[in-house]
């Protein structure tokens, strides 16, 4: 060829993006993938731009577009105020028009488009939250009468609970909630559908046990929710004010197949394995026992029970196959006929119909979307299975349900996807065959057995910092029991269970429920062998928000980069845990009704007091508190309220500077409590005069829990888990105390040395409503 090699256009292209990233004096360098540049700043920078022109070059930008949406959406969520309306609109429309101006120049280009992605994941949520907008029960109302459809029914270990559709609910003193959640005393919750009237206890939303915990109010808000309680006797049916809503007819058809499924497998397989059966068939985990569970989540096996990709992929790929295996049994269809792209429309019905029958939790949804993504990919004739089938997903996903970037579940699900796909990626290949007949089937075990080895650390490790953060839990063994149970549940479990679904209209399903039935068995014996191994529960310490995101940072450099910038990810997933170790620990935790308190003693150990050691209304918290501090083997341990001094009056506990903590139970303790104590809970409202610092907590006022740490000048720095007068929605109906029930910071004695007075914490955590809102509350 005259005049030297020639420049396609895709080289010239290339060549161009280069330029641009790079610079004119960069353009014509191209060195090595991984070649060093040089320890100095700028020689860092050069091989920075080198390799970001590269991902470019690549094709890569396009995988970051579904992170930039989630980023956005969180961003939206963790403000600390409600946003305007508009406010992510604007900035998005005006990233996408600079960057439909910049397209010439690809670096500026994915630039603007990622950050117009970022708001318009803002944007998106924010109009969610807008459309879904519903009112929250403002206060708690005692044997208050609610009238309601029953939307959810479901059974628990002690009790049931039912979500009700409010048609009517007498006392509210603000605007009532639309829908209600009421615990039962009852096993046997009424149907799904009918028209009930329910003498019950309502109050808002609880919010987190701890400042930056799981904010169950606002979980609960997403759900439509706007209030919570228990039922003071059974329900009774009373006629309906009207024509049911339209969903609710599906609701109702939906739940007695999944309770005449459930009933079928029951009759088939009593006892704890028919429980296990249910829930992967159903979703109806009403009937596992919580050991089973318990012992599951310890062992790394916890994601059997959840349906998700496993159990997606399973039954749409079997009933693929046999789809695709009938047709095959027509010569003319087999020979002339596109029966591969035929068998996946069964399978896509099959898959859609499993989403509706499991519930359509989020890792459902996800599995649902790669799998009808995968099986247009076979019609198609292309594959499927790629990270940019992946992206696609969880776009679809997020623009749908934006506050799936919450849930812990979706994040988990995506995470372990994530590391599957980018570990396939790049060392699936370590795993072929050997060459020849003989070796094929000798290899085809050993092939087996590094596919699951590869997956399983794949997915542990993916998964493992979201299992920390939201759980404050790893399970390490988790290895051991996947390699030990997946071929169980992948070649046993869900194939029977799956053919015990297609032969249950003909009577002949008995079988495959037993088959499933023992295979079930197995899988627990693994499970609760891994799970009394010295070791396999390992608890840790609560990690900041800012920590999750930088080791998901690392997760998503590391999975999609493929140059030298993948060295960024240890750095990032290093700074995130340095950013954890960091984050002081609390000393003084309080509930939401004031009764049950935890304080920090001198060996660095929690000490729990309050009613029955461990608080009537605060055993979850006390749960929650334990996990958060890393010592979740603790609770219920004897030694747990031991260092507290109790009466009958109320509870003293030491501070690890000395001074003491004390919970009232009664009024008449509080004389000597504000006397003698440096720091009173208390529900009851406290004289005024108080010398001691005061933590009033009223049922009516009470959202999350309250939190202090000692400061370096003996100050204790206070902060409540949500501020009472919060703007987001799921706080706007959230009681405001007069300004009266507010007076300024008291002052307290020091027992350490007597007759003298300090602050116990600083000024602005008593004066800014949105770090202590309920601290030193007076009625």
């Amino acid at each position: 060829m005259q005049g030297g090699p020639q420049q396609g256009p895709g080289n010239a292209q290339r060549a161009r993006a280069r330029a641009v990233v790079l610079g004119k004096g960069l353009a014509t360098r191209s060195p090595a993938k991984w070649e060093l540049r040089g320890l100095s700043l700028a020689g860092f920078w050069e091989g920075t731009a080198i390799a970001l022109a590269r991902e470019l070059d690549d094709r890569r930008g396009f995988l970051f577009l579904p992170i930039g949406f989630a980023a956005g959406a969180a961003l939206y969520f963790a403000a600390p105020r409600e946003p305007l309306p508009y406010a992510g609109f604007v900035p998005a429309l005006v990233f996408a028009g600079l960057a439909l101006l910049a397209r010439a120049r690809p670096f500026g280009f994915h630039l603007l488009a990622l950050l117009a992605v970022i708001a318009a994941g803002f944007a998106v949520a924010a109009l969610q939250v807008q459309l879904m907008a519903h009112p929250v029960l403002g206060t708690t109302l005692n044997a208050v009468e609610i009238r309601g459809y029953v939307e959810v029914a479901e059974r628990r270990p002690r009790g049931s609970r039912v979500t009700l559709a409010v048609t009517g609910m007498e006392r509210a003193r603000t605007e009532a909630p639309t829908r209600v959640r009421v615990t039962l005393a009852g096993r046997d919750p009424p149907a799904v559908g009918s028209h009930v009237t329910v003498r019950a206890t309502l109050g808002p939303p609880p919010g987190p046990s701890y400042p930056g915990g799981f904010d169950f109010g606002r979980a609960i808000w997403l759900d439509g929710i706007g209030a919570t309680g228990y039922a003071l006797g059974r329900p009774q049916l009373s006629p309906a004010p009207g024509a049911p809503p339209w969903g609710l007819s599906l609701a109702t058809w939906l739940d007695g197949t999944r309770h005449a499924i459930a009933a079928r497998i029951r009759a088939a397989l009593p006892g704890e394995d028919g429980g296990v059966a249910v829930a992967l068939v159903t979703g109806l985990r009403d009937a596992v026992p919580e050991s089973i569970e318990e012992s599951m989540r310890i062992s790394g096996l916890s994601h059997v029970l959840s349906i998700s990709g496993l159990h997606m992929a399973l039954v749409a790929s079997t009933v693929f196959f046999l789809a695709r295996a009938l047709l095959a049994l027509v010569p003319g269809l087999a020979l002339y006929r596109p029966i591969k792209a035929w068998a996946a429309l069964p399978a896509m019905l099959s898959a859609s119909f499993y989403l509706l029958l499991s519930g359509c939790e989020v890792p459902t949804q996800r599995a649902y979307v790669m799998t009808l993504l995968v099986l247009a990919g076979i019609v198609l004739g292309r594959p499927a299975l790629t990270l940019r089938t992946l992206a696609v997903a969880a776009l679809a996903l997020l623009m749908l349900s934006p506050r799936a970037v919450l849930d812990p579940g979706a994040q988990m699900s995506f995470a372990a996807t994530l590391g599957l796909i980018a570990a396939y990626e790049r060392f699936g290949g370590l795993i072929a065959l050997p060459s020849g007949k003989a070796g094929r089937w000798l290899g085809l075990p050993g092939r087996y057995i590094a596919a699951l080895v590869l997956a399983s650390l794949a997915a542990g490790l993916a998964t493992a910092p979201y299992a920390a953060y939201h759980f404050q839990r790893l399970a390490p063994l988790s290895l051991v029991a996947n390699l030990a149970a997946m071929p169980v549940v992948s070649f046993i479990v869900m194939p029977a269970g799956l053919a015990g679904s297609i032969l249950m209209p003909f009577g002949w399903d008995d079988p495959a429920w037993r088959l499933m039935g023992w295979g079930i068995a197995r899988m627990r014996d693994i499970s609760e062998l891994v799970a009394a191994l010295p070791g396999a529960d390992r608890g840790v310490p609560a990690m900041p928000a800012a920590s999750l995101v930088l080791v998901s940072l690392g997760l998503v450099v590391l999975c999609l980069s493929r140059t030298r910038l993948v060295l960024l990810a240890p750095v990032l997933a290093l700074a995130g845990m340095a950013t954890s170790a960091t984050v002081p620990r609390p000393d003084l935790l309080v509930d939401t009704e004031a009764r049950t308190v935890a304080v920090r003693g001198r060996d660095g150990v929690l000490a729990v007091m309050g009613d029955r050691d461990t608080g009537v209304g605060g055993r979850f918290a006390v749960e929650q508190w334990l996990n958060a501090d890393g010592q979740r083997g603790r609770f219920g341990a004897k030694d747990l309220a031991a260092a507290a001094a109790c009466d009958p009056l109320g509870c003293t506990l030491p501070l690890p500077d000395g001074r003491l903590v004390a919970l009232s139970r009664d009024r008449e303790s509080m004389e000597d409590d504000c006397r003698l104590a440096a720091v009173l809970v208390t529900p009851f409202a406290p004289p005024l005069d108080c010398a001691a610092t005061v933590i009033h907590r009223d049922t009516r006022t009470a959202i999350g829990g309250v939190a202090g740490t000692l400061l370096p000048d003996g100050s204790l720095a206070l902060a409540s888990a949500r501020p009472v007068q919060g703007t987001r929605p799921w706080e706007t109906n959230a009681p405001r105390p007069p300004p009266s029930a507010r007076r300024p910071s008291a002052a307290v004695v020091n027992p350490a040395t007597p007759g003298s007075t300090a602050p116990l914490f600083s000024a602005p955590s008593m004066s800014s409503p949105e770090t202590a809102p309920a601290v030193d509350d007076h009625e």
